[in-house]
């Protein structure tokens, strides 16, 4: 009996342990410490360095001697001046702004999840105007006035370069500074950001727009990861992320995005070539007319006429209509489609079916420019609508 409760005790300790401990080493690494007026600090210099010609400006090399931090200054060297100046609340639960702010960079533990953030936090934008303690912050959170926003716009179809280029001229930011804080947050070179339309203050850098735009794109990424495959990873994302950009070029109507998908898993399953104009405007060829000379000169793999498969990387941004066709296609057998006058497209299972609908398509072609000329419909209903 006395064993018994020898355990029982033991394990009630134990429990206690692990419950103070937590609490005492949150409330050492949350407590404001008064940083010395003055640190001493010796700086030899070297002279400097010929910087080398690279695009990113790389800092001039010195050597610096340091004495030792001591405790004190170490914590308020990490719990201080470590926030960032310009920071978005999500309209989340807890644990999706907890995830939010790590992403931005705030220097959280999984203690602070639970230790720190309040019940209610009201979104938006906030600017900090001096360095505070990570507990000021969250002391604050509701207090700190939002900052006004304007709309930016994510065009589908457009390809990083494209979106740069509008966003730079749009917030006079840097081009360089804003391709650069793209690759540190998104794991995809082109798509990483959805097509749509966003929520930015009008003082801006770099860092914190694309850890938004690029997070609230994973958001959603994952989300219709998990309903149609059950899990979200990255890597294998791409390939859905790939044929939906396909997708979004080669249609502009989200009620045949599905049946355009299942005709590029189609032609995939049978080992044919996708040959699609489409996967020719990537990159520095995005929106330009692929011509029968660029299809015979192309020699990169997103020439799909010369090169089985999809492309390497996705043409540019797409939307959630085009996303979800990609990941729940159409059920059909069609092999081929081509836009007709009207603008969708006709479809096929055959090739005999294909050409059928193209000489058809040409005929109404001629038929309209026909009435055009001489001002009179065609009798029969050739002349299409």
């Amino acid at each position: 009996m006395e064993k018994r409760w020898g355990w029982l005790l033991a394990a009630i300790s134990l429990l206690m342990l692990l419950i103070l401990l937590p609490l005492w080493f949150h409330s050492a690494r949350t407590r404001n410490v008064e940083a010395p007026s003055t640190i001493q600090r010796t700086v030899q210099k070297t002279p400097p360095k010929k910087p080398a010609s690279t695009i990113r400006n790389i800092p001039k090399e010195t050597n610096q001697t340091l004495e030792p931090l001591t405790l004190a200054e170490l914590r308020h060297m990490n719990r201080l001046g470590t926030l960032p100046r310009l920071i978005y609340l999500p309209a989340a639960d807890r644990g999706e702004i907890f995830r939010s702010l790590r992403r931005q960079g705030l220097p959280l533990w999984i203690s602070d999840r639970f230790f720190l953030l309040p019940k209610r936090i009201k979104p938006g934008w906030i600017r900090l105007k001096k360095p505070i303690s990570l507990r000021e912050f969250f002391e604050k959170i509701n207090d700190f006035p939002r900052e006004r926003t304007r709309r930016v716009v994510m065009y589908s179809g457009d390809s990083l370069d494209d979106f740069v280029r509008h966003f730079s001229r749009q917030t006079r930011l840097r081009p360089r500074a804003i391709f650069d804080e793209y690759f540190r947050f998104s794991p995809y070179l082109e798509g990483g950001i959805l097509a749509g339309y966003y929520r930015l203050p009008y003082r801006l850098s770099a860092g914190p727009a694309m850890a938004y735009l690029t997070g609230e794109s994973e958001k959603v990424f994952a989300r219709l990861a998990r309903k149609y495959l059950g899990e979200y990873d990255p890597a294998g994302f791409k390939r859905y992320l790939i044929v939906a950009s396909i997708v979004q070029r080669e249609t502009w109507h989200p009620e045949e995005m599905p049946h355009i998908a299942s005709v590029i898993y189609n032609r995939l399953e049978r080992g044919m070539k996708l040959q699609m104009d489409a996967t020719l405007n990537y990159g520095p060829y995005s929106h330009r007319t692929v011509t029968p000379e660029r299809i015979r000169s192309d020699s990169s793999r997103f020439n799909t006429y010369r090169y089985k498969g999809l492309p390497p990387e996705p043409l540019g941004s797409v939307t959630r209509e085009a996303l979800i066709a990609a990941l729940h296609p159409a059920k059909s057998s069609d092999l081929y489609f081509v836009r007709n006058l009207s603008g969708t497209h006709d479809f096929a299972p055959d090739y005999a079916t294909h050409l059928a609908n193209i000489n058809r398509i040409r005929v109404e072609r001629s038929h309209r420019k026909h009435s055009r000329k001489t001002g009179k419909s065609v009798k029969g209903g050739e002349n299409p609508k």
